[in-house]
């Protein structure tokens, strides 16, 4: 007998697509305002719930990042700027990789509700005429010192307080029971992945028009002059809005090993210990690595990126209890490990003090 025709797929949403259209980018300056979120605990409830910043010309503010113009608008900016990251475009990603991130994390469907629903969505804005606004960066802040907004490709939304009982650590990686998940990673201790006190980061970017202004760092400072509280009360500044204040020391970030020199260029420092990599078994080898046309091996990546010897002969930071110092040789060890592949830095930012 014919076997039965297979189930259809149902169709995505209409919301879930990639975004490359960079019309999207510009939004109903009426959709903005509607959008702009008012804390109703905020020590300044009579002031405006968002922050003109003139001397650029610009506007910032913490937005509902579910009302469809502004996920679109956010979409688009972080579709955009991801393409660059495909292996076929001289990125460091497979190109099935970014599409899927594409697709269900950065689409407007995403933005409006996978991790935007645990952070403060920040935009910066300029003005085009009297009634658009264009969106010229965004990042996204864990509304909560302890939100971890993904954990490998199957969490999101974790509480780090909780991570041991919330993740399974024994789930297969497929239909082999043997054959683990967890076994597929290196990453530190769950009580330490992430430090307290740090709000994460995530979606950070700049839209592709805008880049090469200053506007990474511009955004960073607006963002610790007017939204930090400890900033605040450090230098005795009167609060401009009426939106939430970040209550923890400073940001957090997992990133992709391309990112860690722009991240320091904007005053980030490097987490000592906190790299996580991919590692490779014999029941999933790990895809091929290109550098150009040339096919590279996973110790020539680590290189690439300064493992093993960006820790060999130096001094570890003199302060900071946020590092993992003792897991340093393990770091040294897997850079050095043909079957392991750098996945992740940890990088830090602090609102007081400077990095350490």
């Amino acid at each position: 007998m014919p076997s039965s025709p297979p189930t259809p797929r149902p169709a995505p949403p209409a919301d879930q697509y990639i975004n490359l259209r960079a019309e999207d980018r510009f939004v109903p300056t009426r959709a903005l305002r509607a959008a702009y979120i008012r804390y109703e605990e905020s020590r300044s409830p009579s002031a405006i719930n968002y922050v003109p910043l003139p001397e650029r010309g610009l506007e910032l503010g913490i937005v509902d990042s579910g009302a469809p113009a502004l996920a679109r608008a956010i979409s688009s900016t972080l579709c955009r700027s991801l393409e660059r990251a495909k292996n076929e475009r001289g990125g460091h990603l497979p190109t099935a990789v970014v599409e899927r991130v594409q697709l269900e994390i950065i689409s407007p469907r995403g933005v409006a509700r996978l991790w935007g629903t645990h952070g403060h969505r920040f935009v910066l804005t300029r003005e085009v005429d009297r009634e658009t606004r264009e969106l010229v960066a965004t990042i996204l802040v864990g509304r909560s010192k302890d939100t971890i907004f993904f954990f490998t490709g199957r969490y999101n939304n974790l509480r780090h307080s909780t991570i041991a009982e919330e993740v399974d650590f024994t789930q297969p990686a497929g239909r082999d029971p043997h054959q683990r998940w967890f076994d597929l990673f290196a990453f530190p201790d769950v009580e330490r992945f992430k430090p307290r006190a740090y709000h994460h980061i995530a979606n950070f970017v700049v839209a592709p028009e805008h880049r090469g202004q200053g506007l990474s760092r511009f955004l960073l400072d607006a963002i610790v002059r007017k939204y930090s509280r400890d900033h605040l009360e450090a230098r005795g500044a009167p609060i401009e809005h009426s939106q939430h204040l970040l209550c923890g020391r400073g940001f957090w970030q997992i990133g992709d090993p391309p990112w860690l020199s722009r991240m320091q260029a904007l005053g980030f420092y490097l987490r000592w210990g906190g790299e996580s990599f991919f590692l490779e078994r014999d029941w999933a080898p790990l895809p091929p690595i290109y550098e150009g046309a040339r096919r590279i091996t996973n110790l020539e990546y680590n290189r690439a990126f300064g493992l093993p010897q960006r820790y060999e002969g130096r001094a570890p930071p003199a302060s900071g209890a946020a590092h993992l110092l003792d897991r340093v040789p393990e770091v040294i060890r897997l850079a050095r490990d043909p079957r392991a592949k750098l996945q992740y830095f940890q990088t830090m930012f602090d609102f007081l003090g400077g990095a350490p």
